[in-house]
């Protein structure tokens, strides 16, 4: 479908099985709680966005991420190294009024730059820039199969995203003067594209990974609560290709130490983890407006998922993500 927004202004909440290729927020029909329309203005800056990529490999991890606020933006760049355990990352936050994330997630386009943190994701292409490290990747998107989905949020408001994992790529990374080659099978990549009506105070977990198994074939996961439990979630999990769908799930962890192991299961019962943590990346922004509390981990994952056909994927020692995050948009 072309748009998301119907002619009457609505949208429709559920699971996508066929592209969506824009988002045309600006035609939604918002109102406030009380029924009163919200201005075009506002409704241009109550939109928030946002796109990850991550990349799981043998000896690193990478992640990136621009978050477009309309009048901030956020954007970070890492690279962590598994054998040493050392991360070297840059973050900026900048002022802007243009929109760094453009509202099309079937082809990519966003872009970040600052004096001394430059990202550029454009379809296939993605490329990064910060101190001492460096990104060139090209993506293949041939064998992907991504979520889509659309949910309530509030009230009022939505939320739309585009999950893509695993994605096959080629390029290379730089840490410092050392460069490397970076081709699939031992590096595969994920994208998480967002865009929506939040509500005011969000939050959520979030565990994702994109990775080859030892038998050969390749596995993407993405678990998620807190922001997209509003009559469907985003909970899906891929081997080979092949979508299994997950119910809701719960993140038990120690919000006081962050490091001691998570427990992470599904209703359903396809999915029973646990994330072992090994490093993370954090900031607290409090912009009296805004504010955010963001804590991505990158560890391993160890237990079973359970297919739709009845197959059984033990898991052991996959490398990936878990998130503790609070916003107030």
């Amino acid at each position: 479908m072309n748009n998301l927004v119907d002619s009457e202004g609505s949208v429709q909440y559920g699971l996508y099985d066929t592209p969506v290729e824009n988002i045309n927020y600006e035609d939604y029909r918002l109102e406030t709680p009380m029924g009163i329309p919200v201005p075009a203005v506002l409704k241009r800056l109550l939109i928030n966005q946002f796109v990850f990529f991550g990349i799981v490999g043998p000896e690193f991890m990478l992640g990136m991420a621009v978050a477009d606020l309309r009048f901030l933006a956020n954007g970070f760049f890492y690279i962590y190294d598994r054998k040493t355990g050392s991360l070297t990352e840059t973050k900026k936050i900048i002022l802007s009024r243009a929109s760094l994330v453009k509202p099309c997630p079937e082809r990519i386009s966003a872009r970040f730059i600052s004096d001394d943190l430059h990202i550029e994701m454009k379809s296939s292409k993605i490329s990064a820039k910060g101190r001492d490290i460096a990104l060139d990747a090209t993506l293949n998107f041939a064998d992907t199969n991504p979520l889509r989905l659309c949910t309530r949020a509030g009230y009022r408001g939505w939320i739309y995203t585009r999950k893509t994992m695993p994605v096959s790529l080629s390029g290379h990374i730089i840490i410092g003067d050392r460069r490397t080659d970076i081709s699939s099978p031992a590096c595969m990549g994920l994208l998480d594209w967002t865009i929506g009506y939040m509500r005011r105070h969000t939050f959520w977990n979030w565990a994702s990974t994109a990775l080859t198994l030892p038998d050969g074939r390749t596995l993407g996961l993405n678990l998620s609560c807190g922001v997209n439990e509003t009559g469907f979630t985003e909970n899906a999990f891929w081997l080979n290709g092949k979508m299994t769908k997950v119910d809701t799930v719960s993140f038990v962890f120690d919000r006081h130490d962050l490091y001691k192991k998570w427990r992470i299961t599904s209703y359903d019962r396809k999915t029973d983890l646990v994330f072992s943590p090994e490093c993370h990346r954090s900031e607290k922004v409090n912009a009296v407006l805004l504010a955010s509390i963001f804590t991505q981990l990158m560890g391993t994952f160890d237990g079973k998922l359970t297919a739709s056909d009845g197959e059984v994927i033990d898991i052991r020692e996959c490398p990936g993500w878990a998130e503790d995050h609070y916003a107030k948009w």
